[in-house]
This record gives structure tokens, sequence and C-alpha cells, in this order.
């Protein structure tokens, strides 16, 4: 089975683009673009997760049918979405983000 890597990834990294710029030049709320991400990271989820869960309990019960490859595709397919989210979520988040990994420059002499 082939995966397409580049038509779930073009569209949501010109879609982040254009939502930051927007947000950037003040012609949205940073809380729009955040939201906005933050409930497409959600459905990934739900999709990517839902799927690969479904897809357990049809492996563990011996059930095999075309179903589980159209499943397990996009299984796949939302996966690659919901990394590329994750990213978009690191960026918004970095200041916090970098903290939580390499800490607090004011908790380094303690």
């Amino acid at each position: 089975m082939v995966y397409d890597i580049l038509i779930p990834s073009v569209p949501f990294l010109g879609a982040y683009i254009a939502t930051f710029v927007l947000y950037k030049k003040s012609l949205i709320k940073k809380a729009l673009h955040v939201n906005l991400w933050n409930f497409i990271l959600l459905l990934s989820f739900i999709v990517s997760g839902g799927a690969g869960f479904l897809l357990m309990v049809l492996m563990e019960l011996g059930i095999v049918s075309t179903v589980n490859l159209g499943l397990l595709y996009w299984h796949i397919e939302f996966g690659i979405t919901l990394t590329l989210v994750t990213i978009f979520h690191l960026h918004t988040y970095w200041k916090s983000t970098r903290k939580i990994l390499f800490g607090s420059k004011k908790n380094k002499g303690v």
C-alpha cells in the first residue's frame, strides 16, 4: 500500500502559514489561530487514534476484511497530519515547550 505524504502535508502547511500570517498582521486574534489548530489537532487524534484502536480490536478478534486496509490507510494519513499539527502546536507554544524540555534558566542555580 502506498501512502501519500504530500497530499495531507501541503494543505495543512499552507493553512498554518496562512493563519499564522493573518495572526501576525493582526487580521485575526491569536486565540482564533490557536483554537483552530488545537481543534484540528484534536480531530486528527480522534480519527487516527480511533482507527488505530479499531484496527487493534479487529486484529485481536482475528477479523480480516477489506475494511482493515481502508482503516490502516486513514490511520496513517491522519497520523501524518497529527505529526504536522503537533509541530505547529510546538511552534505556537515554543516558550512553554522550551521550559518543559530544557528547564527554566532561573532554576539552573538551585
